[in-house]
């Protein structure tokens, strides 16, 4: 930046001084010192020019590795990010090809006989229940509805049950297995009434059913989640689709 001031300011001393020798009075003399002047600052302009190239030049050169630098660590970390992702879902796999069976099982023996595995599950319910969502992430449905089945299955006495059960009921829904997903939410209706997503399983199970040419009861089911909770979100949501059937 210097250098540019620089040869800036001696153009424009260059130009400040032909101007001014044009305006005074021409002699052999003042003709001849004028023009070793031009001519030294010409050079001088010459030399600070150079050296702003080459200034340019190496800047240019930086700027070229720095480039070259970023994308070098970009690709890095994108390494790093695919290597992370691929570390996860190989601890997603085997944990829940962890998952035992249920206790008190009948397991047939090499020798053909059956005994009863009571075998306590090997990783803690928290663990299996992420293994199991996480595969509802990556739209691995078929997968999640065996895990979350074989989770409710092996930890019954678990927190989460009702929400691997909800779940599942979401999965079926998503995939078009309407009466499978009523079956699902109309089960947690009867056995958990108080279960914190309660309004939500009541939606959707309601507006199945009227899918299902179930009006009577789906009309009565989303009446119900407006009069329990009517500033609720879940009210909103049954109200439109009511709206749609009236």
């Amino acid at each position: 930046m210097r250098l540019v001031q620089t040869a800036g300011a001696a153009v424009v001393m260059t130009a400040a001084s032909l101007f001014s020798y044009a305006e005074e009075p021409f002699s052999a003399e003042s003709l001849r010192q004028s023009q070793a002047e031009l001519l030294l600052q010409i050079d001088q302009l010459r030399q600070e020019t150079q050296a702003l190239r080459g200034l340019m030049e190496e800047l240019s050169y930086q700027l070229g590795q720095m480039s070259s630098d970023q994308k070098t660590r970009y690709l890095d970390l994108d390494q790093r990010l695919g290597e992370l992702v691929r570390i996860q879902k190989d601890a997603v796999t085997a944990q829940s090809t962890q998952i035992t069976p249920v206790p008190g099982s009948a397991v047939e023996g090499p020798d053909g006989s059956v005994t009863t595995q009571n075998q306590a599950p090997q990783i803690a319910d928290q663990d299996a229940y992420n293994a199991a969502f996480q595969l509802i992430r990556e739209r691995q449905f078929e997968g999640a509805l065996s895990a979350m089945e074989s989770f409710v299955q092996t930890y019954p006495d678990s927190d989460l049950v009702l929400d691997a059960r909800f779940w599942r009921g979401q999965v079926f829904d998503v995939l078009g297995r309407d009466q499978e997903a009523i079956e699902a939410f109309k089960s947690l209706t009867l056995v958990a009434p108080d279960y914190r997503r309660i309004l939500q399983v009541k939606v959707k199970l309601g507006k199945l059913l009227i899918k299902n040419q179930d009006v009577m009861n789906g009309r009565k089911i989303l009446q119900e989640v407006i009069t329990k909770a009517p500033e609720s979100v879940e009210a909103g949501l049954a109200s439109r689709e009511l709206e749609k059937i009236n």
